[in-house]
């Protein structure tokens, strides 16, 4: 008995270091949907002339004029497929790293309809490269969104999923017009965002440059 007694005393931190450890992992649960998942307003310039920045982070690299001989890849040789189609000569790409401190939000850049939409599931390289290792991210997750404007201009907007962030979400369906500066889709944790303008879009923005969803200006319609 008394060996039995001395056992049971000993027991009560079991489950006082099991509610602690629920209490946490409920912190950490609250925690990321209150800061990982935050959609701060923003302040929408609402001019069509404009192309807004579809994501909040870095811009890494600006491709002018990619062709479909453009390597985007490294090692298991997988691209995005055709990823210039419907776009054609003389476009720019330009893409935005997004840390585990960004907001991880999706906006419009210009008022469009979507007209394709592509997802891969992909091998899950790390998005968050250095420019001159850009190919390497477009072997993860990704989900390609093709629109078109009324005036007939088309851009494409590429969700790159990181290394530890396997859910990609789109809120729209082939077909659906969204204004500048609406919520379009989420990237979970660190992740990569690029957009690719055609030949009558300008790119005013330069790589290093912070950038904030729906508020900076990437581009401009060529006058």
């Amino acid at each position: 008995m008394p060996f039995t007694f001395s056992r049971r005393k000993k027991m009560w931190w079991i489950p006082l270091t099991l509610a602690m450890l629920v209490g946490v992992m409920l912190l950490l649960y609250v925690w990321y949907i209150a800061y990982f998942l935050r959609l701060p307003s923003r302040d929408i310039p609402d001019n069509e002339q404009l192309f807004l920045s579809p994501a909040n982070g870095k811009i890494i690299a600006i491709l002018t004029n990619p062709t479909q001989d453009t390597i985007l890849y490294k090692q298991h040789r997988k691209v995005v497929d055709n990823f210039i189609a419907w776009i054609g000569s003389g476009a720019t790409m330009v893409s935005i790293m997004m840390t585990p401190l960004n907001v991880h939000y999706q906006r419009m850049p210009t008022t469009a309809t979507l007209i394709e939409q592509v997802y891969v599931p992909g091998k899950y390289k790390n998005a968050m490269t250095k420019a001159k290792k850009l190919s390497a991210t477009l072997q993860n997750e990704y989900n390609a969104m093709l629109f078109e404007r009324e005036d007939g201009i088309r851009f494409k907007v590429i969700q790159i999923a990181w290394v530890l962030a396997k859910r990609i979400v789109s809120y729209l369906h082939v077909g659906d017009e969204k204004n500048q500066g609406e919520v379009i889709g989420l990237i979970k944790f660190g992740s990569q965002v690029s957009i690719i303008f055609d030949s009558q879009v300008e790119v005013v923005a330069q790589v290093g440059d912070t950038v904030i969803d729906g508020e900076t200006i990437l581009a401009k319609v060529k006058s």
